[in-house]
């Protein structure tokens, strides 16, 4: 089959249109991934003395590398902070099963419920209302300040219960960085 000058003029014009649109579209793409690099490094840099613990933390989780925006982000520093605030509520349910302490149980009831309640809270927020998501991202903190105090009354010292507030602390602090950057408008 022949043709003619004016379809082979379409075919590479109709080509060369395809070839444009992907470039685009991948410009844009790459576009995306750097400006969320960016924003990455502008959600630590908000966490003051802790941005490089920050940035293992963003660099060692796949569902914060995969994020596509910040919404996306921050819902993935949210359901990490949902995790880990289990998981040390569990740890200190045990140890105030051992000890007895009124403190440990304040803790491991009272004030992680109420970690576990504000991430939870800010993640159901996130796309309706940015600002209130926020607000209960930090209020996450809430939790281990209460809970350390409550054992420096009862002149209690276990390193590892003052990680792990500490640990909560700064999912909190990342949390908060993170969703102060979504527009109220989604």
């Amino acid at each position: 089959m022949k043709m003619n000058s004016s379809t082979k003029s379409f075919i590479l014009f109709s080509l060369g249109l395809v070839l444009i649109i992907a470039n685009v579209a991948q410009a844009e793409e790459k576009s995306a991934t750097l400006d969320l690099s960016k924003l990455v490094i502008k959600v630590c840099d908000a966490t003051a003395t802790e941005r490089a613990k920050c940035m293992d933390i963003m660099r060692s989780n796949p569902k914060m590398l995969s994020a596509k925006n910040i919404v996306q982000l921050s819902q993935a520093i949210l359901e990490l902070g949902i995790s880990k605030g289990k998981e040390g509520q569990k740890f200190l349910k045990e140890l105030a099963k051992k000890s007895k302490s009124p403190a440990l149980e304040q803790c491991a009831g009272f004030d992680y419920d109420g970690v576990v309640g504000s991430f939870k809270s800010a993640l159901g927020e996130i796309k309706e209302d940015p600002m209130t998501a926020n607000y209960d991202a930090k209020v996450a903190s809430d939790g281990p300040d209460t809970c350390d105090r409550g054992l420096e009354s009862e002149k209690i010292v276990n390193p590892a219960i003052t990680e792990l507030n500490k640990e909560i602390r700064l999912l909190s602090g990342i949390a908060f960085a993170a969703t102060n950057f979504i527009p109220n408008k989604i």
